[in-house]
């Protein structure tokens, strides 16, 4: 089962490498694996999954997110920066998991 411990975990400590990060990063800008993100997402994290998958999906930064909230045009993320790329990993390895095979939790908690 994933959980919420260890969040500045870096690939590696899922078994992944930063590029088959980039490699999932740009399959999924393309439109690859969309239903998989989104399922993803709400494993990793359910309260802001819509912002990791604008992010994963169409290459979003936190920053750039921001920018809306701070004009009013979105409403505001309720987690820092850091938590937010913590997340936003958790749910890389969660996808490269499904995308393998593996067993959900096969890397432990996040």
């Amino acid at each position: 089962m994933y959980g919420v411990q260890g969040m500045m975990r870096d690939y590696a400590g899922y078994g992944m490498t930063a590029d088959k990060a980039k490699e999932l990063l740009a399959e999924c800008m393309t439109g690859k694996h969309a239903e998989l993100v989104h399922m993803a997402a709400q494993k990793a994290a359910p309260g802001i999954a819509e912002w990791i998958v604008a992010s994963i999906m169409e290459g979003k930064s936190f920053d750039r997110m921001a920018v809306k909230w701070e004009l009013g045009e979105a409403e505001m993320m309720p987690c820092c920066r850091n938590s937010f790329y913590a997340y936003r990993k958790f749910t890389l390895a969660i996808l490269d998991d499904m995308l393998s095979g593996k067993e959900e939790g096969e890397h432990g908690q996040l």
